[in-house]
């Protein structure tokens, strides 16, 4: 008992699925109180919230998933960075000890940039998210203490932004465990304020003010692991913009931001438009669908982002074949969880919120299955896309975006039209056709051909071999 308690203590993977469990489950262990607690229209439009508070995202334009890839090159011993691909000559040997003047150089880059962008990302969410807060919120009752909740969620999304990079830093030089724990302590203490407020009969108030005290947490465990873990001489370097490493970084990650726009208009800005077409009511219902599928889809993520650290090492030192073996077992794993996971949503979830007297439900069974079976072959596509972004390479900005654009259009015309009659399956109609017309199989290709593969090959060694899944129990 003690070997398997150790084991799953030193376990990145055990310490990441807690941490995705605790925040995309985004108020699971309280979402009975929620429920209980929060009108169905309150709750409508705390997911209306979450929706604009995504947008956040947004303004990274990708340098939070370039910040791990570059930490882990230089952790890996990289020489430099180069805009694309990766530079092998001396980095390509095994055991390089880490670059610590180039990691530096990208901590102190890093800090500078998101002081700044920070700015952009406050305007947007007080200017932009205002204005849709109080249009959703012009029929509710006490909508100007909503409307005043929200400017104090938009000051905490932009302090989370400024100050939530440790995470990424942390991951990318292979403290995925420290990073986990760091969330986990600011969760924690998210979970006590909020559990606490709500009984308390803050309603909405309870989740906000719970957001801004979690930042403050997350940022003071976050660097405090990062200096311990690093070992960074002298602590860390001053807020200090590098131009070459900026110029370096830059090209990958606006495409990665762009991909991230199109993601938001994939997965989360049909959130907004039920608000718009469909009352509170039903977009509490689809948003807590969202919110569970999400869930299962983050939690069967990790078991892949867990390993990225190490990819990224293997592809600096030029190690294809172990990058296949692992990436492999990882996609099969991921898979079978999402599987074993969708059952338990669509036939217990709607159980488990009658037996809790929820006053807010589930959308109906069909549509949900809807939902869950789209989220699958995104979730597939999505592990082939993070593994080619380790080759330092993003050829997903125009798939993303313009299916990203042609979801909300199609979203659009079909509520307009036709949103009375349809409901929610307008919303599932535009996302899984659209999906499916590239999105949901070219990652694929592209991700088996940069490790070396033939498609046919890839696809009846590692899905179609049974022993490769039975390895897995």
């Amino acid at each position: 008992m003690n070997f398997i308690l150790n084991r799953v203590h030193r376990s990145a993977a055990a310490w990441s699925f807690f941490a995705t469990l605790l925040r995309v489950g985004a108020n699971i262990f309280v979402l009975p109180f929620i429920l209980r607690q929060l009108p169905a229209e309150q709750f409508g439009v705390w997911q209306v919230f979450i929706g604009i508070g995504g947008l956040t995202a947004l303004l990274d334009f990708g340098f939070e998933n370039t910040i791990t890839r570059m930490t882990s090159y230089a952790w890996g011993g990289a020489s430099k960075f180069v805009a694309f691909g990766i530079h092998l000559d001396e980095a390509a040997a095994k055991d390089r000890p880490p670059n610590l003047p180039l990691l530096n150089d990208l901590i102190a880059t890093v800090r500078a940039y998101y002081f700044y962008a920070g700015l952009a990302v406050l305007a947007l969410l007080v200017i932009g998210g205002e204005g849709w807060i109080w249009f959703v919120t012009r029929h509710l009752e006490g909508a100007n203490s909503v409307r005043l909740a929200w400017l104090v969620f938009a000051a905490g999304c932009w302090l989370n932004f400024i100050v939530g990079r440790w995470p990424a830093l942390l991951s990318g030089i292979g403290a995925v465990r420290e990073a986990q724990v760091a969330s986990i302590l600011s969760l924690i203490v998210y979970y006590i304020v909020v559990s606490a407020m709500l009984f308390a009969g803050w309603g909405i108030w309870a989740m906000v003010l719970a957001s801004v005290i979690m930042g403050f947490v997350a940022r003071h465990y976050g660097k405090r692991f990062f200096v311990e873990r690093a070992g960074l001489p002298g602590g860390l370097p001053r807020a200090r913009f590098h131009r070459d490493i900026f110029l370096t970084t830059w090209p990958n990650a606006w495409r990665s931001g762009l991909v991230s726009l199109g993601s938001f208009f994939t997965v989360q800005a049909n959130t907004l438009i039920c608000s718009l077409f469909l009352s509170l009511t039903v977009t509490g219902a689809y948003g807590l669908a969202f919110q569970l599928v999400n869930l299962l889809f983050s939690l069967c993520y990790v078991w892949l982002t867990v390993k990225l650290p190490v990819i990224n090492t293997l592809r600096v030192q030029g190690r294809n074949a172990e990058i296949t073996e692992l990436f492999a077992r990882r996609l099969r794993l991921s898979l079978l969880s999402y599987l074993a996971g969708a059952v338990v949503i669509v036939f217990a979830a709607p159980v488990v919120l009658h037996w809790l007297k929820s006053n807010t439900s589930l959308i109906a069974v069909g549509p949900l299955s809807a939902l869950v079976f789209i989220r699958f072959l995104e979730l597939h596509q999505s592990l082939y896309a993070v593994l080619v972004q380790t080759e330092n390479h993003n050829p997903f900005v125009k798939p993303s975006l313009i299916s990203g654009v042609a979801i909300v259009a199609v979203s659009l015309g079909l509520m307009y039209f036709w949103g009375n009659s349809l409901g929610v399956w307008g919303l599932l109609l535009s996302t899984g056709l659209v999906q499916l017309a590239y999105n949901d199989w070219w990652p694929v290709l592209r991700g088996v051909r940069g490790l070396g593969w033939k498609p046919r090959v890839f696809l009846v060694h590692h899905y179609l071999r049974p022993k490769a899944w039975l390895e897995l129990f």
